[in-house]
């Protein structure tokens, strides 16, 4: 594996980005905003330029994602002196000011946030944005995946683990992801994505 990237819907146990950013987090989740965390970025290879292909691929997975499940923001995390590659490529705006954050060992983070149709209403598409609207993919690309109905996963290794490390009950989980054509009312989805 070359390149890893991890996607964290918004749910009732919250994002791990809320361990440093609740606050900012809250405001949007309070202005009906649903979220998308991108995170556990990591890449083996040293050289930037060898793998800029992979990340912008992996984006584009996590942009169709958030379309196809309807969610409005993509958040992420990231190192101040890599906050500009997003901002320039994809559009991301910076959400909050630089903080020390435990799950990278203390180091920095910035909040950058994607308010992904507004990002895509724009006339000019930043690079990431251009390339996620050129290379669609299928309208089931993520129809079973991580789709677990709560009596699926009653006794259930998942359920276990859920319980003893979250204190979570499989009940409070959600239900299957439905796939959805973005936003049906949507002329940006349509546009771009239809």
């Amino acid at each position: 594996v070359g390149y890893t990237m991890t996607l964290f819907r918004d749910n009732p146990m919250g994002l791990a980005l809320d361990s440093v950013y609740a606050p900012y987090l809250d405001e949007l989740r309070r202005k009906g905003r649903r979220l998308l965390e991108v995170g556990m970025l990591a890449d083996r290879r040293q050289s930037a330029s060898r793998s800029i292909g992979a990340l912008f691929n992996m984006m584009r997975w996590a942009i169709h994602y958030a379309l196809q499940t309807d969610l409005t923001d993509i958040v992420i995390g990231v190192h101040p002196r890599h906050a500009q590659f997003y901002i320039r490529c994809y559009g991301f705006e910076k959400f909050a000011p630089p903080t020390s954050y435990a799950l990278v060992r203390d180091n920095p983070v910035v909040l950058l946030r994607l308010p992904l149709l507004e990002g895509l209403a724009k006339d000019v598409l930043p690079r990431g944005l251009a390339d996620a609207c050129d290379n669609p993919l299928p309208g089931n690309a993520f129809s079973h995946r991580f789709a677990f109905e709560p009596e699926q996963l009653h006794g259930s290794l998942i359920a276990a683990f859920l319980k003893a490390r979250y204190g979570i009950d499989q009940a409070l989980t959600a239900g299957p992801v439905a796939p959805a054509a973005c936003h049906p009312s949507s002329a940006v989805c349509a546009r771009n994505f239809g």
